[in-house]
């Protein structure tokens, strides 16, 4: 009877564990990834590191040095101060062709009346025709040159730098010319102040000087202008090169 009583006992004890065991819930453990949680906007970093969020500054540094890069001064072009300084030279140029023109006219002119009427003599014929050849040279010359430069300007102001070169170039080559024809003309004059000179009482040292500083003169400052037009292509070039 006693065995009875303990195994009943035993029975009891253990069916309860056998209910709970089927009607409990079986939970399995499983590792959360905590890199995948969203951070909250509130949490610091605990390292010492700065985040990559607080690389604003530098942005801000870099953006300070570009600002500053281009607030440097930089050439600026004055267009129309540009179209205006090409439309005066192109006018001084063509009374310049046309003064040109009206003296070449004026040496055939006295060529022609001086062999008719034979009072010049044979040496101021001589140095007027060989000028007045001379002369129409150089006005075909100049008046290829000016030319060339006149057909490509216009009052465009898209266009104004590139006219601007254009008439520095023509403007040099105009200097140019003018410093070679001093050479003939030079030897020329020399030679008809000589051959005068020796039928003349007057001295010819005055002659001699006059029209000597005369044609250094006209090469000096044909010197000048073609080197201050020179000095004027570069900066249109490197303004040029900068647009």
């Amino acid at each position: 009877m006693d065995k009875s009583i303990l195994d009943n006992e035993d029975a009891s004890s253990k069916q309860p564990s056998k209910q709970e065991a089927e009607n409990s819930i079986v939970v399995e453990n499983k590792e959360i990834d905590v890199l995948s949680l969203p951070k909250k906007a509130s949490e610091q970093p605990l390292s010492n590191e700065q985040p990559l969020s607080n690389d604003k500054p530098l942005d801000d540094e870099w953006l300070a040095l570009s600002q500053d890069w281009q607030a440097q001064s930089v050439p600026k072009t004055d267009v129309e101060q540009l179209l205006k300084r090409t439309r005066r030279r192109t006018r001084g140029a063509k009374i310049c062709l046309s003064l040109n023109v009206l003296a070449t006219l004026g040496l055939l002119i006295a060529f022609v009346y001086g062999v008719l009427d034979g009072k010049f003599g044979k040496p101021f014929n001589t140095y007027i025709g060989i000028g007045g050849l001379l002369s129409i040279v150089l006005v075909y010359y100049e008046l290829k040159i000016r030319l060339t430069a006149w057909k490509s300007l216009c009052d465009s102001p898209s266009k104004a730098i590139d006219h601007a070169i254009t008439s520095c170039e023509s403007s040099m080559q105009y200097m140019v010319l003018t410093k070679v024809s001093t050479i003939p003309f030079f030897f020329l004059m020399n030679w008809f102040i000589y051959t005068v000179g020796q039928t003349s009482e007057k001295p010819i040292i005055p002659a001699v000087l006059f029209g000597n500083i005369f044609i250094v003169g006209v090469y000096l400052v044909a010197e000048y202008f073609h080197r201050k037009r020179k000095k004027e292509y570069q900066q249109l070039i490197t303004l040029k090169d900068t647009e």
